[in-house]
């Protein structure tokens, strides 16, 4: 079994774009640290999200609203370079976007319209971007197992509006502040067998920001910290020729809360907070068809919370399927991939004792991803 290609598969499958919980964009992957010898890898996945719900029109006749298709596309690149700087220890370093959003309401929407000035042009809306390096050493003992650390670099810059408090918008600085990242590892060669486990922690970033209400603006400074999470990865060979792999992803969203102080000190509430933790699954089989080609399906699950969400993330887990494959040239890895998720129903917070309902959500990720050993 070509066990190159059947991880090669493996990671496109899981790589071509998700649409996870709460801000969850790249999963924090550490694969690349398993390649062998000297290698740089490019990943780009795109992912099309159909979210909409509606909500009783408060200013209005109380009849339902849409919201629009509120979930803008987005990208998920990850660059990376992984090379051995000794016969035990390996090193890598790679970029990628871990967290993100990007949501636009309807200008009908009830929560897009300012009550002091119903007729002006906004909207709900939220964007949130981050990027991280993250630089990793791998040392390797001598019966399989080894040990991962590293150092995370993170910046991020979020944008909010919300007209109905009195034409609301927070518009923060970019700030740059750093996390860790530490794990495990077991493998067998011999059936392509791998367990991996990684904790990467929460980093605290203090922001900088104008607020905005109606024609007042103040400089202020808020707290937000991106979530610590937890990985666990694995795969084995269960025939020749075919690989079983999959993993558990845990969040601790509950440590994510952004409470603006004018935006608190208006509302009583954070702007954005949750109230529980993610568990996110996937279980794939890979089969390598030709010494060249491999092919691989995988599913995915979210748990379903089933409490009120924030309009600014409205969905509530999810289940998914992916298809991906392959092609092994004499340096290079190329793979191909596409998912289907079906986004979770989800209730999600209004104003004046409504609420919002988001039902029948899906999206569509592609992803491409090719590994260049320069060995």
């Amino acid at each position: 079994m070509k066990k190159t290609l059947l991880q090669a598969c493996a990671i496109c499958v899981g790589a071509s774009g998700a649409y996870a919980g709460g801000l969850d964009r790249s999963g924090q992957g550490v694969n690349i640290l398993f390649e062998e010898g000297s290698v740089v890898q490019f990943r780009l996945g795109y992912t099309n999200p159909d979210v909409s719900g509606t909500m009783p029109n408060i200013f209005g006749s109380g009849e339902p609203v849409d919201s629009g298709d509120v979930a803008n596309d987005f990208f998920t690149p990850h660059l990376g370079y992984k090379t051995a700087l000794t016969d035990q220890l390996d090193f890598a370093i790679m970029y990628d976007q871990p967290f993100g959003a990007d949501i636009a309401y309807s200008q009908s929407y009830p929560l897009s319209i300012n009550p002091l000035a119903p007729g002006q042009n906004n909207v709900l809306r939220a964007k949130a971007d981050t990027d991280a390096i993250t630089a990793l050493l791998r040392y390797k003992f001598d019966n399989g197992f080894s040990a991962i650390g590293g150092l995370r670099a993170q910046r991020v810059k979020a944008e909010v509006g919300v007209p109905i408090v009195g034409n609301y918008t927070v518009d923060t600085d970019a700030e740059i502040d750093f996390g860790y990242v530490v794990g495990v590892a077991w493998e067998k060669p011999e059936i392509a067998a791998r367990v991996a486990l990684t904790y990467n922690s929460k980093i605290t970033h203090d922001l900088s920001q104008t607020e905005t209400v109606g024609p007042l603006s103040f400089q202020t400074d808020s707290e937000i910290e991106t979530p610590q999470s937890i990985n666990l990865d694995f795969q084995t060979g269960v025939a020749p020729k075919t690989l079983v792999f999959g993993s558990i992803r845990w969040v601790d969203w509950p440590q994510l809360s952004y409470e603006p102080p004018i935006y608190n000190g208006i509302v009583g509430n954070p702007l954005v907070d949750y109230d529980n933790a993610t568990f996110t699954y996937s279980l794939g089989v890979g089969y390598q068809f030709t010494e060249e080609f491999s092919g691989a399906v995988t599913l995915g699950y979210e748990t379903n919370e089933g409490e009120p969400v924030s309009n600014l993330g409205p969905t509530d887990g999810f289940w998914s399927i992916g298809l991906g494959g392959t092609y092994s040239l004499e340096k290079a890895k190329v793979s191909l991939g596409v998912r289907y998720t079906d986004i979770g129903d989800a209730t999600a917070d209004g104003a004046f004792g409504q609420t919002a309902d988001f039902s029948g959500n899906s999206a569509w990720s592609v992803g491409f991803q090719i590994t260049y050993s320069l060995g």
